[in-house]
């Protein structure tokens, strides 16, 4: 093999171990995530998990006689939706170091046109063509 391929391989999968190390360490910080959320002057809490599905909710026995049935489930919804908007800043945050540039969409997503390189062939003939073997 030649020497200067032996090199590319060899960083290649350096840059793979590192990227698969920094992919477990975000796996865990990921588990980890949960946002929180309140509504009515902190009368209404809510925590979802990284997902946005809701996990704790807590009513201060003081909103029953402050709220009717109807304001009181729009506080829950409120608190919820403020809880799942603080979990999803988490994860974007959480993701934006293994993410390339420029892969965010704007919303909160990721466009995953974005992801590969222009300058990565993704053709067995570029490949070639890259590395020099195209006419062997």
């Amino acid at each position: 093999m030649r020497a200067e391929w032996q090199a590319h391989i060899d960083q290649l999968l350096e840059t793979y171990r590192e990227k698969r190390q920094q992919l477990q360490g975000l796996q865990e910080a990921l588990e980890e995530i949960e946002g929180a959320g309140e509504a009515v002057d902190g009368q209404v809490r809510a925590r979802v998990d990284r997902q946005g599905k809701l996990t704790e909710l807590e009513l201060d026995p003081r909103v029953f006689r402050r709220l009717g049935s109807e304001e009181l489930a729009e506080a829950v919804l409120e608190a919820s939706n403020a809880a799942a908007a603080d979990a999803a800043a988490k994860v974007r945050a959480a993701t934006a170091a293994v993410m390339p540039a420029g892969a965010a969409d704007g919303e909160g997503g990721v466009d995953l046109s974005k992801l590969l390189s222009a300058d990565v062939p993704t053709d067995i003939d570029g490949v070639k063509r890259r590395y020099g073997l195209l006419d062997r």
